[in-house]
């Protein structure tokens, strides 16, 4: 059977964590077989060490630390041998084994994340080239005042540039845009049908809990 990869992006208070879960319920509850895959994971264990050298080293933000060429270094060293070996990888064994995958953020979050600091990812034109390109993509994308309600740490500014960026990142790889103030059967629905497409399968319909109607 033909497997996928499906991934949802998008900015911060959209929902992608929890559409991504929901998707990959409904869908193994639907029948199929995927797995879930942290993309975030990945990256946090160098997030994390770089904000606490960020505070300890005095800088007012880590994106300020990561400019310095040495650091970008070792971004460039980490995404190689830890962050690319692992996402291609573990996905490419996924699907050896017969199962799709979903993954909630992508390169394209990376990438959205660097251009936010107002510098691109290191190495990004090989990134681009190398990572395993999805099946299908979702950028989800919500109303701002819902997501200032759901995110109040960020500015109305802020979130303005990333809806920005997202729709850029959107129109740059052909991804497909989702609305998150629909309700959850519509988003269901919408995400059900590219994903079947995606497997080659003919429409059908779906109830709202993913199960033939």
């Amino acid at each position: 059977m033909r497997t996928v990869l499906v991934t949802l992006s998008g900015t911060h208070g959209t929902g992608k964590s929890t559409h991504a879960g929901r998707c990959y319920y409904l869908l193994n509850k639907s029948g199929y077989k995927f797995a879930y895959v942290r993309h975030q994971d990945l990256l946090d264990p160098f997030g994390f060490v770089l904000r606490r050298a960020a505070r300890v080293l005095g800088f007012r933000k880590a994106s300020d630390l990561e400019r310095r060429k040495p650091v970008r270094a070792l971004w460039a060293a980490y995404i190689l041998f830890i962050y690319y070996p692992l996402l291609v990888g573990g996905i490419r064994l996924r699907r050896i084994l017969g199962y799709s995958v979903v993954t909630d953020r992508y390169l394209y979050d990376m990438l959205v994340g660097f251009w936010g600091n107002r510098m691109s990812a290191p190495m990004e034109r090989l990134l681009i080239r190398i990572i395993t390109r999805p099946d299908v993509s979702f950028v989800l994308d919500a109303d701002e005042n819902r997501i200032l309600r759901e995110r109040p740490e960020h500015t109305a500014e802020y979130i303005r540039r990333e809806q920005f960026l997202y729709r850029e990142v959107a129109e740059r790889f052909a991804l497909k845009r989702v609305y998150t103030g629909d309700s959850a059967s519509l988003i269901w629905q919408s995400l059900l049908r590219e994903i079947r497409k995606a497997l080659g399968e003919q429409e059908r319909t779906y109830g709202t809990m993913g199960e033939n109607s």
